[in-house]
């Protein structure tokens, strides 16, 4: 049984270097390694460890959560817009429209989700599934699967009912003129 965790552990280590030793947080990463003396890829496991088990039992949990989904996209979202490719760019775009298509079905189903005792956890893990680059990321699969579709095939009943709201908030406004 240990062998197997410590396995899992390893391959994780694997898989998180190349987060840690190539992107935005590599010199804070350097930083944490060179004063620790621990390698960043062993920090790092021990952090998404204290962090999952803060998600099931620590307080302040749905901030926690907000937050880690929040401020690394919005960080790499300013990156992309102030680079010259537009690949990454259109990627976080894509984000945005899955997270805040997660937002609306997690405010219809806010009580049911919320009674669940692993939600944070798994609302973390699966923010992080969405953050996750290129072809085989949460976002791109979600949006190709399922929100374009659904956009192309309803845009014009959408679009008429954008151009009516719009008439009537100009209603409104001229109304408020006289």
């Amino acid at each position: 049984m240990a062998a197997q965790i410590q396995k899992h552990v390893r391959n994780l280590e694997e898989t998180l270097k190349g987060y840690l030793y190539e992107g935005p947080l590599t010199p804070f990463w350097g930083i944490v390694e060179e004063k620790t003396k621990v390698k960043r890829e062993r920090v790092a496991v021990g952090l998404l460890g204290f962090i999952a088990i803060y998600l099931v039992l620590g307080w302040a949990k749905d901030f926690v959560c907000n937050f880690l989904g929040f401020i690394y996209p919005a960080y790499a979202s300013v990156l992309a817009v102030e680079s010259t490719v537009t690949h990454d760019d259109t990627e976080w775009l894509i984000y945005w429209i899955v997270y805040a298509s997660f937002g609306i079905v997690e405010y219809v189903g806010y009580a049911f989700f919320h009674s669940l005792p692993f939600y944070w956890l798994g609302k973390c893990l699966f923010l992080i599934w969405l953050m996750a680059p290129g072809d085989k990321g949460g976002s791109q699969i979600l949006y190709h699967r399922f929100i374009q579709p659904f956009v192309l095939k309803h845009h014009p009943v959408i679009d008429k009912h954008v151009r009516d709201a719009k008439e009537q908030i100009n209603k409104f406004a001229n109304s408020g003129n006289r």
